[in-house]
């Protein structure tokens, strides 16, 4: 899931950076309006989020060149700018942005929050040690409404969770502590109603699991039990190599 930030502050690009890419998108950014039209064409990003006040061309330039291209105006593009009136608002809103987020008000869990309600995405919390386990999830998983960023320290998970509640949890049963790590899951009051898919050895099920699957199982039954859970319609799974593994912890 590729996210591109037209966004000028260098400081705000650092944090919106990481944010994001905890979020299970992978990010590209672009310093200028001019910059970010390049991107749009180069990558086509699955959602873009936009600042107004830029140099060469403003967020309002880019908003209508979208637009005005019909190879492009289907991309969701959120507005996030200091620049924020209620003229301002209507006028990105009319240029066909899907929100506006006024820059110092908006948090970013909520800006985050917003993009994958609006855009429907669906967001798959991966539990493991290691990214080499991690990588053959994520491959599975690959979908165009799928986000899946991978919690590579195992005491974050509940943390992980709360910060931006998945709809499933992929936990790793072949982890240290995993059925510790899954009693915590269950208990939790942020976490205790999600629905945990355990993958691992078939001889040592995690009990209190969902749904249990086999890992030499991945590629044909993690997949449809994932997007049953989620109602998501099937679809041909991409490559492992065009399926990058985002980090949250």
């Amino acid at each position: 899931m590729n996210l591109l930030l037209i966004e000028d502050n260098q400081h705000l690009q650092r944090i919106f950076y990481e944010k994001f890419r905890r979020e299970g998108f992978n990010v590209t950014i672009a310093d200028d309006g001019r910059q970010g039209l390049q991107c749009v064409a180069e990558i086509r990003p699955d959602v873009i989020l936009l600042d107004i006040m830029m140099p060469n061309m403003d967020g309002f330039e880019v908003l209508t060149r979208l637009r005005a291209d019909p190879a492009l105006s289907g991309i969701p593009t959120f507005v996030l700018s200091n620049r924020a009136s209620s003229s301002d608002v209507q006028h990105a809103l009319a240029l066909g942005a899907r929100q506006f987020f006024p820059k110092g008000i908006s948090a970013l869990e909520d800006i985050a929050h917003q993009i994958r309600v609006t855009c429907d995405f669906k967001k798959v919390l991966i539990c493991t040690n290691s990214l080499t386990l991690a990588e053959p999830i994520v491959s599975a998983l690959a979908h165009p409404q799928l986000l899946c960023p991978v919690v590579t320290i195992l005491a974050e998970i509940v943390n992980a969770a709360n910060r931006g509640t998945p709809e499933v949890i992929v936990l790793d049963a072949r982890v240290p502590n995993a059925f510790t790590l899954l009693q915590q899951i269950k208990t939790h009051p942020a976490t205790k109603s999600i629905p945990v898919i355990a993958v691992g050895n078939p001889a040592q099920p995690l009990n209190r699991a969902d749904e249990f699957i086999d890992s030499a199982r991945l590629g044909s039954d993690l997949r449809p039990a994932v997007m049953k859970r989620l109602g998501l319609a099937e679809i041909a799974a991409a490559t492992p190599s065009n399926v990058p593994v985002p980090v949250t912890a």
